[in-house]
């Protein structure tokens, strides 16, 4: 089938009108009809748009449902919540549609598992363990119990979205959330305050460290002085040992 029936289709299903989708795209409705007519072409942000407005791949509008791969978390798929996403992300936590809006992604060694989720990290509240821009492999957590102290965690409150480690408060029904950064202050959270508890399963980071060879050298020769005197200093002991 050709991309032009192909947008008819999708179109017709969703019960959209031609000036409805003109609309969506930023063209005029006889812009959009000779699309469909096949008299035009579809530009890549066009097809992007399409892609979220009917919410299917953009294979599926290039080669047709047949050649098509769904992503979706029931594939394998993993949605990435990054930091613009937050914020819908806390309303839309249990709406598909909004979720399936988001880029998707496979993890290459992470089995696909429900409740799996991609975050990604804001601030420098979590230095040096974590840095701004990584992004967290997560896990929903169904009980608190299970998790394990000192587990870095991404708690999802009404207002907001936070990376910190967790200490269990079990009995004011709490959780106490432990930043790696010194300059930021332990806080205590009720558990009715929470929303949702992923666990941090691994990382991906574009921070490496760096290694200063030079400072290597450095401390190499401050050792290798240390020892020196170490060791005129054992013979000094003993000379002063026999005259005495």
């Amino acid at each position: 089938m050709s991309i032009s029936k192909q947008l008819k289709l999708l179109r017709e299903r969703s019960a959209l009108s031609q000036k409805k989708v003109a609309t969506e795209l930023g063209i005029t409705q006889g812009a959009y009809s000779l699309i469909e007519n096949g008299q035009n072409s579809i530009t890549t942000e066009h097809l992007l748009t399409l892609s979220k407005l009917y919410s299917v791949p953009t294979d599926r509008i290039l080669k047709g449902s047949h050649n098509s791969i769904m992503m979706s978390s029931s594939n394998g798929f993993v949605p990435l919540i990054n930091v613009e996403a937050r914020a819908g992300f806390i309303e839309n936590r249990d709406n598909e549609q909004w979720m399936s809006t988001l880029d998707m992604f496979k993890l290459p060694g992470y089995e696909p598992a429900e409740g799996q989720k991609l975050f990604e990290v804001e601030g420098d509240s979590m230095m040096p363990t974590l840095m701004h821009g990584d992004i967290l492999i997560t896990q929903h957590a169904d009980d608190l119990t299970e998790i394990l102290d000192g587990s870095v965690a991404v708690i999802v409150t009404p207002k907001s979205v936070l990376t910190k480690r967790i200490k269990k408060d079990l009995a004011n029904d709490a959780v106490i959330l432990i930043s790696d950064n010194s300059k930021y202050e332990s806080i205590s959270y009720e558990l009715n305050n929470i929303l949702e508890i992923l666990v941090v399963r691994g990382k991906i980071t574009s921070s490496l460290n760096v290694i200063d060879m030079d400072a290597n050298k450095r401390v190499q020769h401050l050792e290798s002085q240390v020892d020196k005197l170490q060791s005129d200093m054992s013979k000094l002991i003993e000379k002063i040992s026999k005259i005495v």
